[in-house]
Parts: structure tokens; C-alpha cells; sequence
């Protein structure tokens, strides 16, 4: 079988003990069987390594650490949580709001440790946060670094937890620009209501680069279909991309491709693969092809032999 190896970071990857290559986010393989239960190694340089047998179960449950992507004719295997070997208790930042103390720290993992009247609680978060501030608002706490904003309640539960290129809050009313990795290069304008409950989205407007076009007509025909399959994620106007006999049955089609989280590229341009989530860390990859008349989609079908884009 075909097997990918992707990883979060850097890695030599190392099969029952002798080394195979270099794995990062592109995409590179090997044909092996689960049969023959390979120890399998990533070794990043300033982390501590993954390691696992390689058999059956990958498909049932993903290695520790690790992501891992189920289709009919490969798998693909994503290293992704490497904790690093220094240990030491470093703080990075703590602000008191009255008698809340929230502290950022990492030991191994980058922390949050929030003393309320509520309790005392401890979340995770992204390794991005190793510098950010700490604000109180709407009786929320609110943990920025400059790429990402996480939003913590009292009782310690995040509500808000998104990369975001601006924000402001006015009267209880959190306003946020969202960037979007889509091909029509879109953003979203939301804003959230803030509660000492939680943050509740009220509003969500797609915006794009070029407003003078549709999403159609601003799109090339090779980047059309995946243009569709991500406007269905984004809760974007995907009926535009569609031929004008097929509208009609528009929410048939959604009813047929079922609730996606991801959309991948092929080698085919009017082929592509949509995730779908079975468990924690664990993904299911289908692939559909559709046919193109007129500069829109006449027809979606199932692909029952696609090739992973590795481009």
C-alpha cells in the first residue's frame, strides 16, 4: 500500500531502525504493508521524537501525536505534536484582573492556568502563543498574538479560538476579520456576541480581493471545482458554480456529499478530495470528479481511483 509521511516540523524518518528520508509538509511516500509491522520513527531536531508499529490499527486509531487520512487506495500518516526536551517551567506572560490570575506558561507545552472564583483550571494552547498578551473583557479572557485570538470564560473553556487578522469589541459585540485559505482569496467579516457564558457568532459576510466579479467569473477553470467544494465549507454562494440544470437540485447535492471539513487537490484539476472526520485524529479522505460545460459544473461524481496531488 502507499503510505505518506508528512510531519509538522522537520524529521528524519526511520524504518525498524535505518534511515528512509526527510519528512516536513510535502507530501512523500513508500509502498509498504501494514502486515509487516514496521517500527516506525520521526526524529525532528529539537523535539522529542514520535515512534509506533506501523500495522492494522493505524486505520482505527491514530498513533499518539499523530493525524492520520484514510482513502480506498492509500493512507496518509501526519506527524503532528512534538513535545520539545526542555521541560523547565518558563512563564511567559501573567496578568491579575481583580481576583482572576491568568498565567501563560510552557513546561513541554504552552499552558494557560487560570485562578478564578470559579476554580482553578489548565488549558492547552498552540505553540504559536509563546508570546502574547492578556486582556479582560465582557467578563472574558482574551489571549492574542498577533496571528491568533483564544477566548477563555471564567470556568476555563474556550470559546474562541481562530487566526484573525483584526478585531475590536464594542458593547458586548465581538467584530472579527477571519483569512480564508481558499483559491478566490476570501475573508470573512464576523462578529460574535460575548457572554460570561461563552461567544456566539451572529453574523458571518464573505468578502473577496476583487468585488467587481463573481466568485465565477474570478475563477479559472482548473481551480473550479475546488473553488465549489470550498464555497460549501464557507457557506459561500455555491450555486453560481453550477450549471443551470443542476440548481434546481442544489441541495441534493449537498444531501449527496455529506458535512466536509477539508478539500484537497489532485492531479486531475476537476478532481478533489474532500475530508471527512470519523474520530479524534482520525479522517476519511473521498474523492469526486466533476465535468465542466460551459465554464460551470453539469455534473459531480464519485472517483473511484484518484491519485493525491503532490504538487
Amino acid at each position: 500500500m502507499k503510505i505518506y509521511f508528512l510531519s509538522s516540523q522537520p524529521c528524519a524518518l526511520c524504518f525498524n531502525g535505518l534511515y528512509f528520508g526527510v519528512t516536513d509538509q510535502f507530501e512523500r511516500y513508500a509502498e509498504i504493508s501494514l502486515k509487516d509491522k514496521l517500527f516506525v520513527e520521526f526524529l525532528p531536531q529539537n523535539a522529542q521524537p514520535i515512534r509506533f508499529f506501523l500495522t492494522e490499527d493505524v486505520r482505527f486509531s491514530p498513533p499518539v501525536g499523530c493525524e492520520v487520512y484514510l482513502s480506498s487506495h492509500f493512507l496518509v500518516i501526519y506527524a503532528r505534536d512534538f513535545l520539545p526536551i526542555d521541560n523547565t517551567l518558563k512563564i511567559i506572560t501573567q496578568e491579575r484582573f481583580q481576583d482572576n490570575l491568568i498565567t501563560i506558561f510552557q513546561q513541554g507545552i504552552i499552558q494557560v492556568s487560570m485562578e478564578t472564583e470559579k476554580g482553578f483550571f489548565i488549558s492547552a494552547l498552540p505553540p504559536s502563543f509563546n508570546a502574547c498578551t492578556i486582556t479582560f473583557q465582557c467578563d472574558l479572557f482574551f489571549i492574542f498574538n498577533q496571528k491568533q485570538l483564544a477566548i477563555f470564560t471564567k470556568t476555563g473553556k474556550c470559546v474562541f479560538l481562530e487566526e484573525i487578522i483584526e478585531y475590536s469589541i464594542e458593547e458586548n459585540v465581538l467584530n472579527a476579520t477571519l483569512p480564508l485559505s481558499d483559491s478566490l482569496k476570501r475573508y470573512a467579516k464576523c462578529s460574535y456576541a460575548l457572554t460570561e457564558d461563552g461567544c456566539f457568532q451572529t453574523a458571518f459576510l464573505l468578502q473577496q480581493a476583487n468585488e467587481k466579479t463573481t466568485a465565477q467569473e474570478d475563477i479559472r477553470n482548473d481551480l473550479l471545482a475546488y473553488a465549489f467544494f470550498e464555497s460549501i465549507i464557507l457557506q459561500a454562494d455555491y450555486k453560481e458554480f453550477l450549471y443551470e440544470e443542476l440548481q434546481p437540485n442544489a441541495d441534493k447535492i449537498l444531501s449527496f456529499l455529506g458535512k466536509f471539513e477539508r478539500v484537497l487537490l489532485a492531479d486531475n484539476a476537476n478532481t478533489c478530495g474532500l475530508i471527512y472526520k470519523k474520530a479524534t485524529d482520525l479522517f476519511e479522505i473521498v474523492y469526486y470528479t466533476v465535468e465542466i460545460k460551459n465554464g460551470r459544473i453539469a455534473d459531480i461524481r464519485l472517483d473511484s481511483s484518484p491519485l493525491i496531488s503532490e504538487r
